[in-house]
């Protein structure tokens, strides 16, 4: 039948439509419209929004009390998924939500803080936070109320002293975060991103598969480069930083083996800075096969121009390093190096030359 005879009609097309896709629309609007707005259309509208999975609390739906008796009269068997901005403040009720599955909040003009009462999330699996503040009273209560929890992202948080302590997680990213010291016991991560601005102390992680740490102050950086031992990608920006601590505490790292790494990327460095990288890792990656260094990143940071104590550094030339080169390993099949416009660029063709002669790459990317 058509549209035009189905209006004629009087039929509902839209409401006629299954649970799922009228879901899927919902998804799309903030609650606020979603509870005043559609169930204007129809009967089936008006309770539509309490059993749907996905609710987002932006800036329309400013009142806090709006909120709180929203969440409060979902239907509780339904699972639930929960977006808000920074106008919206957490009620207690949220942290012993039965059915909550995951949480992203963000709070872009200042930092708003999580302290609840106390967490029982049997459900969560999924917690993403940007620009909010972590009580330390509530570390602990967070840590033994989300039992199924795969996937932490904290970015741009206060953490203060801060732990995570989980079995199931999977993926866990903290960056650009404020704090004093992150301990870590997750064995079952896979994926970890950190940057790395104070204490890490990071216990074994034997399923680790990829890394991405940007460094900053390692104290204790021996510790942290020994968790990473597992990892099979590795993607490290201005890590000289922290290997400057482990490489005078060698008889920490005696012994350290990454024979599992296969693919190391290297960036934000000046020359010098490679060398060092490269010296540590390639004495312990026997299965290396893809090297990536990539100058133009700290270049691009400081907008193509570096800071006058960056460029006035002595740089070390190609023919103090001839030893370092040849010990790299001959399995390597990849190799990317994307240079600068800076006064080293010389060096690095020489690097460019000598580790195209040592490793002969099967595919060799020059920028």
């Amino acid at each position: 039948m058509s549209p035009r005879h189905d209006a004629a009609a009087g039929r509902d097309r839209l409401s006629a439509l299954p649970d799922d896709l009228l879901h899927l629309i919902l998804r799309r609007l903030d609650a606020w419209q979603t509870v005043r707005d559609l169930s204007l259309l129809s009967r089936r509208w008006r309770r539509l929004w309490a059993s749907s999975p996905f609710v987002t609390l932006t800036r329309s739906s400013h009142l806090e009390r709006f909120g709180s008796n929203l969440l409060l009269r979902r239907d509780p068997s339904a699972p639930l998924r929960l977006r808000c901005s920074h106008e919206f403040r957490l009620p207690d009720c949220l942290f012993t939500c039965a059915t909550l599955e995951e949480i992203n909040l963000s709070a872009s003009s200042s930092w708003k803080t999580i302290s609840p009462k106390s967490v029982c999330l049997p459900r969560l699996k999924k917690l993403h936070l940007k620009e909010m503040l972590i009580d330390p009273s509530a570390v602990e209560k967070l840590n033994s109320g989300w039992p199924a929890l795969e996937d932490l992202n904290l970015h741009r948080c206060w953490l203060g002293s801060f732990e995570v302590s989980s079995e199931t997680l999977r993926t866990l990213s903290i960056t650009d975060c404020t704090y004093t010291e992150i301990r870590v016991s997750a064995p079952n991560t896979a994926s970890l991103k950190l940057t790395v601005s104070g204490k890490v102390n990071l216990s074994a992680m034997p399923s680790l598969v990829s890394v991405w740490i940007s460094g900053h102050l390692a104290p204790c950086a021996s510790d942290l480069v020994a968790a990473l031992c597992n990892a099979q990608c590795l993607e490290l920006f201005r890590f000289d930083l922290i290997l400057q601590d482990v490489m005078q505490k060698s008889a920490a790292t005696e012994g350290l083996s990454f024979s599992h790494l296969e693919s190391l990327y290297v960036g934000e460095c000046l020359v010098t800075d490679f060398y060092n990288t490269l010296a540590f890792f390639i004495q312990r990656a026997p299965n290396l096969a893809a090297l990536a260094l990539d100058q133009w990143k700290l270049y691009q940071r400081f907008n193509g121009s570096l800071p006058s104590h960056m460029s006035g550094e002595k740089k070390p030339t190609i023919d103090g390093n001839l030893e370092l080169l040849s010990a790299l390993p001959k399995n390597i099949e990849k190799l990317w190096i994307r240079l600068s416009k800076g006064d080293d660029v010389e060096e690095f063709r020489k690097m460019q030359s000598l580790l195209k002669e040592k490793t002969k790459p099967r595919e060799m990317e020059v920028v």
